[in-house]
């Protein structure tokens, strides 16, 4: 029996030893963002004494039989001491590094735009980083950048685009540098092309002038040959620089030159300049649609409005209104304009003259009247511009309707005055003739 007895205790320790071994019983705790730094700091690794179940907290040995109370999302837990010190190994890099958030920011389940959204940064909360997004990812034509994985300081944890993030380094000891990544300014400035935010405000309305659109401003930079570049219709600026630095938590200076540019959260560039000794600034921000697509999709529907009135037509003529002629290269011929109508355009205006439809019918009248488009006719002896409001009727009839100026607002005609001017033509094909 005292052998059997025997046996039993010895399988009992084995048991034990087998379950316990090196490893500490609880595991280990990676602090990620501690809530003294006076205690420990990030990245710090501490066997587990106990836990809390109820008030979500680790109490971690820290040796020299003084213990501490963290809460458990500022860290992980790991079973063995081989995990934990590969945890660490990997978090090291970016143990000074916190953020905060510029704007509203949302913070997604994983690195995915497309990820559920578990959170929503405050502006100017503080977030900590514990990892980066290995490569750059582009998202939409707009935005290149990276995802970084954070702690909220309420425990959430996610993921979050740089777009609206100040990156900056704390040891926790009052050395805060605030210290942008800098090439996530770098990437963002040299990545894209940089337009007046007029552009991209125009671009937006239902009823784009595209006159402001291609006077063609432009910035971009090239790191390589550390060139600026500040182009318009008239001539392009280059500012020759050595390199970029950091001024403050989102300004970048390029030195050698005088451009300086600040990023506001909204994805503008506050941009300062100089130009043959004129100080300048000016707002810019990228755009969703290339420029140059953008304005050739407008004219293709400009160029398909004005063609109708070229659409199996010679010319128009009318025995009360003479005759009128249009030709694709944006021309126009009114002759034989006797009486009434002499009257109302003096035969001193001439005969000819440019014709363009940079204006617009809003979309309302078209759909109440049926209204094609809106034409301004400049005669050439006497640059008089006349605007008139066009119709191809079913008989391929053309109706012109004179619009005074005050009809406009803006560029778009949004109502069509009581006892105006009304012309009516006939079609003359080669067929016809």
């Amino acid at each position: 029996m005292k052998i059997l007895r025997k046996i039993y205790i010895f399988l009992f320790l084995s048991v034990l030893l087998a379950f316990t071994g090196c490893d500490n019983k609880m595991g280990y705790f990676l602090v990620a963002w501690p809530e003294d730094f006076s205690v420990m700091g990030c990245a710090d690794l501490f066997p587990i004494k106990s836990e809390s179940h109820l008030r979500k907290t680790h109490i971690l040995n820290l040796g020299n039989n003084k213990y501490a109370e963290i809460a458990s999302f500022r860290g992980f837990v790991f079973r063995t001491l081989q995990e934990a010190k590969a945890a660490q190994s990997e978090l090291w890099e970016y143990k000074d590094l916190f953020a905060y958030a510029e704007a509203k920011t949302p913070v997604r389940e994983t690195a995915d735009v497309q990820s559920s959204r578990v959170y929503i940064l405050r502006e100017g909360q503080v977030v900590k980083i514990i990892s980066r997004g290995k490569d750059k990812v582009q998202l939409g034509e707009r935005l290149s950048g990276y995802w970084y994985k954070i702690i909220t300081d309420d425990g959430i944890i996610g993921y979050c685009f740089d777009r609206n993030l100040t990156i900056y380094m704390d040891d926790g000891k009052g050395n805060s540098t605030r210290t942008v990544d800098i090439t996530m300014f770098t990437d963002r400035f040299f990545g894209s092309q940089w337009y007046p935010v007029e552009y991209r405000e125009e671009m937006e309305e239902d009823y784009p002038d595209l006159a402001i659109l291609r006077d063609g401003r432009c910035l971009w930079g090239n790191p390589d040959k550390k060139e600026v570049y500040l182009r318009d219709g008239k001539k392009e600026i280059r500012f020759k620089f050595t390199e970029v630095k950091q001024q403050s938590h989102n300004r970048i200076i390029f030195i050698g030159s005088s451009v300086d540019v600040t990023f506001y959260p909204d994805g503008r560039l506050f941009v300062r300049y100089s130009d043959d000794g004129v100080d300048r600034s000016e707002f810019f921000t990228t755009l969703d649609t290339p420029l140059q697509d953008y304005i050739a999709e407008q004219n293709r529907q400009k160029s398909n409005e004005y063609n109708l009135l070229l659409q199996r037509v010679q010319y128009y003529e009318s025995l009360e209104n003479g005759r009128l002629q249009f030709d694709s290269d944006g021309n126009f011929i009114w002759t034989d304009r006797y009486d009434a109508v002499a009257d109302f355009i003096p035969p001193a205006n001439g005969d000819r003259g440019i014709v363009d439809n940079h204006r617009y019918v809003s979309e309302k009248l078209k759909k109440a009247r049926g209204y094609d488009g809106v034409i301004t006719m400049t005669f050439s002896r006497t640059a008089k511009e006349m605007s008139f409001i066009f119709k191809r009727l079913t008989n391929g009839d053309l109706q012109l309707i004179y619009i005074p100026e005050d009809s406009f607002k803006g560029l778009v005609l949004t109502r069509v005055p009581d006892n105006t001017r009304l012309f009516v033509f006939h079609p003359v094909s080669e067929v016809d003739r």
